[in-house]
């Protein structure tokens, strides 16, 4: 069984409306530190790319360097709690460490994290540890031959995109059962909404340990 998830679309707990804090200095003098050749081949030959920066987040572009990785968010209200996996700014993931520590169970060196400090006005504590997450695992088991008609729609001759982000939609999905192996946490390199992938055991582990995870529906498994 597989689950599909879109990332959330909306401000809230899964969803914290913050700015990033110093990020921008870091990503100046790391680009200033950068050979001409580093420049052109990260597609920043005349200037620093935010873009290409934050592309990383979500594609295969393999692992972030420690200055790509922002360390510090501040939230522009208080949240009392926020879900085990959330969104930051340019689709970045982050998780809680106890959300952290099942994926590293299942799925040991495969993801990337990194510790995060989100502040909150006021001096509140925004309770829980959280880490930034880099998914590490890209699979090709979307099947958009056993897939519903009119779930998907194209966006080039090979990428495809579901059509709503509801669960008509995610379930009319279909991925390869052969294709996703073991995996438990992953991005389908032709499919785009939904846009992360669970397993159920990571998903079963999740309710278990009373994590909280954004709007995600079992798909289709052939």
């Amino acid at each position: 069984m597989v689950w599909g998830m879109h990332e959330p679309n909306r401000f809230g707990e899964f969803w914290p409306d913050v700015d990033d804090v110093g990020r921008l200095e870091v990503l100046e003098e790391w680009y200033a530190n950068m050979s001409d050749a580093e420049k052109a081949e990260r597609g920043m030959k005349q200037r620093l790319r935010l873009t290409k920066v934050s592309a990383k987040f979500t594609q295969d572009l393999g692992p972030l360097s420690d200055p790509e990785c922002p360390k510090e968010f501040k939230a522009v209200k208080i949240h009392k709690s926020l879900g085990a996996l959330i969104q930051l700014n340019n689709r970045m993931l982050a998780v809680e460490r106890k959300f952290k520590d099942l994926l590293e169970e299942l799925e040991s060196g495969t993801h990337q994290f990194w510790p995060l400090k989100i502040t909150l006005p006021r001096d509140k504590v925004l309770p829980g540890e959280y880490f930034g997450l880099r998914i590490g695992q890209f699979l090709d088991s979307f099947d958009p031959n056993q897939t519903d008609p009119g779930c998907v729609q194209y966006q080039n001759s090979e990428y495809f995109r579901g059509i709503l982000p509801n669960k008509k939609t995610i379930t009319g999905i279909a991925v390869s059962k052969g294709k996703v192996g073991g995996a438990h946490l992953w991005r389908e390199r032709k499919l785009a909404q939904p846009d992360i992938f669970l397993s159920n055991e990571l998903h079963q582990r999740a309710i278990q340990r009373g994590l909280r995870l954004p709007n995600h529906y079992e798909m289709k498994e052939v």
